[in-house]
């Protein structure tokens, strides 16, 4: 399609030519050669045409004489100047179609806007209560019907006849036409917005003078709804703007927390593109695990009116097929134009937001390490789909909720410092080495200390005065256990010693425990020989002698309640974390056993809870401590520690013994146990409590036994 502006176009001053009768053939040739300007016969104007050339042209007046006749012209040079104040381009762009119709002297004209995202043109309609009913849809391709022709191929057509061009041979449909001319209107960023179908029912074709009309009109309207679009859109983007700057002054100022900040953006971003529901996601990376997790905030329905800040935890982005996990694995934008018919997804219910998706635009929030964020528009309203404007109005708040998760993350990462410094000062009383005397008698003894004859019993039991051979001990099992490897026997009795003296006297949870605990891991893998690698082996022994390590004598829900600086470190297992945590800086000084940690091989974390609490300190703070810790209630524990060890400890030895029979003896003192609390409830002259007995809730009965054991 060749330009229809030659160089050669000259500005004309005034608006009216005046036309001798004499010579009006030869002014008409004259004046075609004129590119910006056509004239406009007095009888062809209708009340539309009168409407939309009024700015611009002077219509001669009935009655006046042969010889003072007048010509009209339309200024295209100011066409643009009439589309800057109006936003509704539908409405013009008929009553533009309208007006080249009467100049072109069609009989009619079919205006076709372009819908992208369906791939189609849709029929403008007018005049009608209820156009949604009366959608016309052209899919667009070559060769079935020409304004689809035209919308692909991005040229205007004339067919001279229609009924015996076998290219259409659907003709108009509608019409029974002999001469067609579609003109596209096309976008300076190439676009094709509409196509304009004029047609004639007689067999008169368009000549070069008309089909220069229509090209010059299609080009100003292509220019002048770019504009449109173009303004409207920067003023979105502006206004946009202006309430996210508002918005995060407050959150900077710390005026709002994250969870308000956040709510109120997503309500914005929300009304601005309209969007029935939109959800925020900032990627968890400290989760440890092969499913991606990252909290959500979201605003809700665009019906619910509530303003209070939602937040769920802990959101799954890698069980199920949904628009958020594929963003959140590619890090890529998307824009899911119908959710039923795209074959990534599923078809139910999205699992992280509980929505029903049938439309959404998604895009990620990165930084140098990958996606940090992940931003969510769910269902746009009317049914329809979002386009380009809306993903450009969506990049701006984007924009935005980088800078957001940046600073949401350093805000994080100062607060787990700064707890991290709390828990250093008060590990730093118990001394991380070991003391010297303690290393000097060790080694006396190279190292290792002979044990008893019982020791590899399950019923073994170090007495009082034996106490100070733990370490000895220790040092026995791990030289036995891993007789191949050649440990330097200082660097086992150092760490051996440390890690012993990092635990607290509590009660229960002391370093005598942890021997014990050693003690059966050293016994269960001696007794089944290859059922484990050496990394396994080095685990599961490291586990036992460090799995409780600087235990303070509280179990997590109680370190939350006081708002423990463990608490504010780690969102979950708090004292578990602290144990791994221990354990790892006591590993990484020792050469020998470093590769073991820097391999990553095993999670050492024990997700249990333990519940030493001290019940004078939880009354005190208004809780109710469990029975074992009180006081007032003390007279429950025989019975409540027989069903724990029915319920809890006796089917996990079971299972043991099922793997490795010869564990049976940790089932047999375990019945054994049972047995001497049975005994202790006759000594009481206590009925023994059972679970067809209680009055209360079973499973509320079920769970307080379990937390009073742990």
């Amino acid at each position: 399609m060749t330009d229809p502006v030659p160089r050669s176009t000259k500005s004309v001053k005034s608006r009216l030519d005046t036309i001798n009768p004499t010579d009006s053939k030869k002014r008409l040739t004259n004046i075609s050669k004129v590119q910006s300007h056509f004239l406009v016969p007095s009888d062809k104007l209708d009340k539309a045409t009168r409407r939309v050339i009024a700015p611009y042209a002077q219509i001669e007046r009935k009655g006046l004489k042969e010889e003072e006749a007048k010509g009209t012209y339309l200024d295209i040079n100011r066409f643009n100047v009439f589309l800057e104040d109006t936003v509704d381009l539908d409405s013009l762009l008929y009553e533009t179609a309208n007006v080249l119709k009467t100049v072109t002297n069609s009989s009619g004209v079919f205006i076709y806007i372009v819908d992208k995202i369906n791939n189609e043109i849709v029929l403008m309609t007018q005049n009608t209560k209820n156009p949604e009913r009366h959608v016309v849809n052209i899919p667009i391709e070559e060769g079935k019907t020409a304004a689809a022709h035209v919308a692909f191929t991005k040229e205007f057509l004339l067919i001279e006849d229609v009924q015996r061009d076998r290219r259409f041979a659907e003709g108009l449909k509608w019409i029974d036409a002999k001469v067609v001319l579609c003109m596209p209107i096309i976008k300076p960023d190439g676009d094709c917005y509409a196509v304009l179908e004029l047609y004639r029912t007689h067999a008169e074709t368009y000549d070069h003078n008309i089909l220069y009309t229509v090209v010059s009109v299609a080009c100003w309207a292509g220019a002048a709804v770019h504009q449109a679009q173009a303004r409207v859109t920067l003023q979105r983007m502006a206004h946009l703007n202006h309430e996210l700057r508002a918005l995060l002054q407050n959150y900077f100022c710390d005026l709002a927390s994250i969870d308000t900040m956040l709510t109120d953006m997503l309500a914005v971003v929300k009304s601005f593109i309209g969007a029935m529901r939109s959800s925020f996601f900032i990627i968890d990376k400290d989760h440890v695990g092969d499913h991606l997790q990252a909290d959500m905030w979201d605003d809700g329905w665009s019906s619910e009116k509530s303003t209070m800040p939602r937040r769920k935890i802990k959101v799954n982005l890698s069980q199920e097929q949904t628009p958020v996990g594929l963003v959140a694995k590619t890090g890529e934008p998307l824009n899911v134009r119908d959710a039923y018919k795209d074959p990534r997804f599923s078809k139910e219910i999205d699992p992280t937001t509980g929505t029903v998706v049938r439309s959404c635009l998604v895009s990620p929030i990165v930084d140098k390490k990958g996606v940090i964020g992940i931003v969510l528009l769910t269902n746009k309203l009317n049914a329809k789909s979002f386009d380009s404007e809306d993903e450009t109005i969506f990049q701006v708040f984007i924009d935005y909720c980088s800078l957001i998760v940046h600073f949401y993350n350093m805000e994080v990462k100062k607060i787990y410092h700064q707890n991290l410094n709390k828990v250093y000062s008060d590990l730093m009383q118990l001394h991380l080495s070991p003391c010297k005397h303690d290393m000097d008698e060790l080694m006396e003894t190279n190292g290792m200390v002979l044990p008893p004859n019982n020791f590899r019993s399950f019923d073994y039991h170090i007495s009082e005065g034996s106490k100070e051979d733990m370490p000895g001990l220790v040092c026995y099992m791990y030289g036995e256990t891993f007789a191949d490897r050649h440990f330097e026997r200082q660097n086992l009795a150092d760490f051996v010693l440390t890690v012993l003296q990092c635990y607290r006297h509590n009660p229960y949870h002391n370093a005598e425990h942890a021997f014990y605990f050693t003690h059966t891991m050293f016994l269960i893998l001696t007794s089944n020989n290859g059922y484990f690698d050496f990394v396994e082996t080095a685990a599961l022994m490291l586990a036992g002698l460090c799995h409780d390590l600087d235990h303070p004598g509280y179990n997590n829900n109680f370190l939350s309640l006081c708002k423990h600086p463990l608490a504010q470190m780690y969102r979950s297992s708090m004292l578990e974390n602290h144990h791994y945590f221990l354990a790892k800086k006591l590993i990484e000084i020792r050469a020998e056993l470093t590769p073991i940690l820097t391999d990553c091989a095993y999670d050492w974390s024990d997700n249990s809870h333990r519940k030493l609490l001290k019940g004078d300190k939880e009354r005190e703070m208004g809780y109710t401590p469990l029975s074992m810790m009180d006081r007032r209630r003390s007279v429950n524990q025989p019975a409540e520690q027989i069903q724990f060890l029915s319920v809890v400890v006796l089917p996990c030895l079971l299972l043991l013994q099922n793997i490795f029979p010869n564990t049976s003896p940790l089932t047999e003192n375990c019945r054994k146990t049972q047995e001497a609390w049975h005994e202790e409830i006759e000594i009481r002259g206590q009925k023994l409590w059972r679970q067809d007995d209680s009055i209360v809730n079973p499973s509320r009965s079920r769970i307080v036994l379990k937390s009073d054991k742990e």
